[in-house]
């Protein structure tokens, strides 16, 4: 009988913890939450889309912002979803409905904390909006806006 080679071992250290990019409570996130969406739903533009698609389901769509917003920003990992394939999804989004969202999501973000708050949560919903907006808008030729950082 062969000589079998000695068994290939895998071992892995396991990652340190993520450490949150900004300091906030699972309260101030649903805040956020709160105050953002009360904003989008009053908006001109951002209000009737957003109204189109959650008609009758507020309640679930900001429990599922909360869990979103917890996991990105408390590395919670409560969040499953597809934000890419929701957004685009929806049939009337512009590309500038990016542009407004983030000019709301900033101005919520400036009303609820001070700048040293503020801005790294900012830094990540600008990361969020370019991603998604490359998803849906984004080709070789056609370059994320300047106003998308």
């Amino acid at each position: 009988m062969a000589d079998r080679p000695d068994p290939i071992v895998i071992s892995a250290r396991p990652a340190p913890p993520r450490v949150p990019a900004v300091e906030i409570s699972p309260e101030q996130i649903a805040g956020l939450v709160d105050r953002f969406y009360g904003a989008i739903r009053t908006h001109e533009r951002l209000g009737p889309l957003f109204e189109d698609r959650l008609a009758g389901k507020w309640d679930p769509h900001l429990a599922r912002m909360n869990q979103f917003w917890r996991s990105v920003l408390l590395h919670s990992g409560e969040y499953s979803g597809q934000p890419v394939v929701k957004h685009n999804g929806l049939p009337d989004l512009r590309e500038d409905d990016f542009r407004l969202w983030l000019e709301l999501f900033e101005q919520t973000t400036a009303e609820l904390f001070e700048p040293g708050t503020a801005a790294p949560i900012l830094v990540i919903a600008r990361r969020i909006a370019r991603s998604l907006w490359l998803a849906r808008f984004g080709t070789p030729f056609n370059k994320a806006p300047d106003w998308l950082g």
